[in-house]
């Protein structure tokens, strides 16, 4: 209701002595109340103060704002009086009585002096006049005149703030103060909602410094190791995380909380493995594991588990990787799981990293000659000018395959040297799609899609067209696609839509060994009817998609 027609209302008249006395009395009873409701809900009913907030806020400058009508519901505070009145402005002692009930029978609140406040983000605080304030929610205004000063501070304030939320944002304002991130980045947003998390952001830029300046040699300024931090280490996680919605299933947390959990788990990562996870990969495999948990640790359990659990969580692969076949290359991180020297599988893996501009990671599984192994992968990657990692796993090929695959883009494993049984629980479980060759490399030229529905989940969408349809796009590889008339006529929808050009095979039974003999690679889906007949008999490379 606007304050123009709330003030012509009786209820905000004239009001004997008596009866202003009775009105404090009534003032009072509800202070009692509202202060016990308070304490069963756990709710701080306390007014604030001007200069504690002030303090905690950082005050940068005043500015006189002129008389204008403000909310009396976003009064939080006073200067001098903060003692005297509820968080609601009711009365809390009964030796204010006769002052309460003389402004009360003074004359309409309305037609009395503005009061004056200060003003902070959004939310007020009474400079004179707290009796007049009192009496305006006793009677049920909803706004008052007020001269009104507004105080600039490095973090703003809203009316329904809650002592704790107070120490947050005293805390952020310090962390303001000393890194100067919002003169530096202007319009960032590092709010976070558990008090102690800025001490933990101060950790991560100076982690950053540290490792930038060893980089550089040479000594970095407050200002551009606090921007570097924002812009190389928390602008692209944070980003990742917009990207696929995370927030949307932790309505009461922000951008910042978020970074700091998937921060902590990267770097935990890293330790682990003896790479660094890319920012997208972690909140990746985080949005596609995630499930409502009781607590933080549950939800980071799920991410990457520790140990192997069996069969890792369905990813849509095609679908997390959409917008980095237009914009990045689509396996920019090749695993590569080794037991000793494999001459085929880092040649293949080399070849592709640099046509990806990607990096190889090189994870040993075996037990002896790591030193021997090491050596001739940092060589062979050096001599190919490919970035190169280096890891080590427990485990059997399997179950490390799968579990860290959710890690890279692509895992390439040489199927002649390892043993049959392995083969299968490879890509049958690996969220990624895996490269099985079949003891030589191949330059991918010419590419032959063995096309069909996904029966077993009933998918229109065919990942293995997704992955063809890059080679041909982005590597200039000839395309066939072989398979049944309702498969051909999806992928030719499909291609016509990407203006990919393709061969079309029409494959009735078994595919015709004259097709498979004229290509270099085949690419298949996991649950393609294809996948299980052929892989025993192919004797080129086979991209098998999840």
């Amino acid at each position: 209701m606007h304050p123009g027609q709330i003030y012509g209302q009786n209820v905000v008249g004239i009001r004997p002595l008596a009866g202003a006395l009775q009105d404090f009395q009534k003032a009072r009873q509800q202070a009692t109340m509202e202060a016990l409701m308070g304490r069963l809900r756990g709710r701080s009913l306390e007014l604030l103060s001007y200069n504690e907030v002030a303090e905690m806020l950082k005050v940068r400058g005043r500015s006189e704002r002129g008389t204008k009508e403000i909310p009396v519901a976003a009064i939080v505070g006073s200067v001098g009086r903060y003692h005297d009145f509820s968080r609601s402005f009711l009365p809390r002692h009964d030796a204010d009585a006769q002052r309460w009930a003389g402004v009360r029978a003074a004359g309409h609140v309305a037609d009395l002096p503005p009061i004056d406040v200060y003003q902070i983000g959004d939310a007020y605080f009474v400079l004179d006049g707290n009796h007049r304030v009192s009496i305006a929610r006793q009677v049920g205004l909803d706004y008052i005149h007020a001269n009104v000063i507004e105080v600039h501070t490095r973090v703003p304030l809203s009316p329904d703030i809650q002592p704790d939320e107070l120490i947050i944002r005293a805390e952020y304002a310090a962390f303001l103060d000393y890194t100067r991130l919002d003169d530096l980045r202007p319009g960032c947003d590092l709010r976070v909602t558990a008090p102690g998390q800025y001490n933990r952001l101060e950790n991560h830029m100076e982690v950053h410094r540290f490792f930038v300046e060893m980089a550089e040699e040479r000594d970095l300024p407050d200002a551009e190791a606090f921007g570097r931090w924002y812009d190389e280490a928390y602008l692209p996680l944070v980003q990742a995380i917009r990207e696929q919605g995370v927030l949307r299933d932790f309505p009461q947390r922000t951008e910042t909380d978020l970074y700091l959990w998937l921060a902590t788990h990267q770097a935990e990562l890293r330790n682990e493995l003896g790479w660094q996870v890319r920012p997208n990969t972690a909140v990746t495999q985080f949005a596609a594991h995630l499930k409502p948990r009781r607590t933080l640790q549950r939800v980071l359990d799920v991410m990457i588990p520790a140990n192997w659990k069996g069969k890792p969580a369905a990813s849509d692969w095609a679908q997390e990787r959409l917008l980095d076949r237009y914009s990045r290359a689509l396996f920019t991180e090749i695993l590569l799981p080794l037991t000793g020297r494999q001459e085929a599988a880092l040649a293949q893996a080399s070849a592709i990293a640099q046509r990806e501009h990607g990096r190889l990671i090189g994870l040993f599984l075996g037990d002896e000659n790591e030193s021997m192994t090491h050596a001739w992968f940092e060589g062979a990657c050096a001599a190919a000018d490919v970035t190169a990692v280096w890891g080590r796993e427990q485990g059997s090929l399997p179950e490390v395959a799968a579990r860290r695959a959710a890690l890279a883009d692509l895992v390439i494993v040489d199927k002649t040297a390892v043993s049959d049984t392995a083969v299968t629980p490879i890509w049958q479980n690996c969220t990624r799609p895996v490269l099985l060759l079949a003891g030589q490399a191949s330059a991918m030229n010419r590419v032959l899609l063995l096309s069909s529905r996904n029966q077993q989940r009933n998918q229109q969408k065919e990942t293995a067209l997704f992955a063809a349809a890059y080679l041909a796009e982005q590597w200039r590889s000839q395309l066939v696609i072989g398979g049944s008339p309702d498969s051909l006529s999806l992928a030719r929808a499909y291609l016509e839509m990407h203006e990919v050009n393709a061969e079309f095979v029409t494959v009735q039974g078994d595919v015709d060994t004259a097709v498979l003999s004229d290509c270099d690679l085949v690419v298949m889906g996991r649950h393609g009817r294809y996948t299980a007949q052929l892989l025993p008999l192919l004797t080129v490379p086979v991209l098998i998609c999840p």
